[in-house]
């Protein structure tokens, strides 16, 4: 049987969603300029931006690049939230993806970086992700992600099950041709782990 979490309750339900992923303590984390400056990229790089939520990553991105910056989401709500936060930003270079992570509607060595914070969690299979992940980048392009792992604290992450170590993360990645280069743990039992296609 297939669960998938990805229940839309309506309004108020996204409302809320919204509220949380813009949240200002998210930013306190992990700043996410901080986060893509610690990524290896030009201002040329294209960019894949998974799960993008609400563009927590995808807006910034799309300041530091003049590349394309892609954000992909199942949520057309939230595309479209991205897709008005940009035009304010006056962003011309962020294109919407309607698709799922297991499945990139992008040519094969399309991008330079694809970035995940806290999405890899929530798919079915972390292996077909990255899978796809390994298609979309580039050899010598990066992967960057954001996770929880709270093992050994008292921190309240997504349920244990779901979580995915660095440890887990490095070997999967090792196994689609991606070398970890950066791995550091943050404050709430977040990590951020940047990984290089060798391959």
């Amino acid at each position: 049987m297939n669960h998938h979490h990805h229940n839309h309750h309506g309004e108020a339900g996204f409302k809320r969603k919204v509220d949380y992923l813009d949240r200002p303590e998210r930013s306190e984390v992990l700043a996410p300029e901080e986060f893509l400056q610690r990524i290896p990229m030009e201002k040329t790089a294209s960019i894949l931006d998974l799960g993008a939520g609400t563009g927590f990553l995808t807006i910034p991105a799309a300041k530091k690049v003049e590349n394309t910056v892609f954000a992909l989401d199942l949520d057309t709500k939230m595309l479209e939230l991205i897709e008005t936060k940009a035009k304010t930003a006056e962003l011309a270079n962020v294109k919407t993806l309607e698709a799922s992570m297991d499945d990139i509607p992008l040519e094969t060595s399309s991008v330079d970086v694809v970035l995940a914070s806290l999405v890899l969690h929530e798919a079915d299979s972390l292996a077909d992700v990255l899978r796809e992940v390994s298609r979309v980048v580039k050899t010598g392009g990066y992967f960057a992600s954001l996770e929880f792992d709270t093992k050994g604290t008292d921190l309240k992450g997504p349920p244990m099950e779901i979580q995915i170590s660095a440890e887990k993360l490095k070997e999967e990645l090792a196994g689609f041709g991606f070398e970890v280069v950066q791995n550091w743990e943050l404050d709430e039992g977040m990590y951020v782990s940047i990984a290089e296609k060798k391959e």
